[in-house]
């Protein structure tokens, strides 16, 4: 039982430090600089729409190789 928990904490230690410290850095840009929580969350939806925008883009070339292919 042991072996197993180290395990998922090795598994998921690097994806939780990373989130830590981007919300770490968001805030300290929000309490150090006065940079509003408006502009971070247009900052945010913005970023969240481009990564989607570009997986639609891979989802549609994988599907276009995939026909091409056979």
């Amino acid at each position: 039982m042991v072996n197993q928990y180290i395990k998922a904490y090795k598994r998921y230690r690097t994806p939780v430090l990373a989130v830590l410290a981007t919300v770490m850095l968001v805030c300290s840009a929000v309490w150090s600089f006065d940079v509003p929580w408006r502009e971070i969350a247009e900052y945010f939806l913005l970023c969240v729409l481009g990564v989607g925008f570009l997986a639609l883009l891979a989802a549609a070339l994988v599907f276009t190789l995939h026909k091409i292919r056979g």
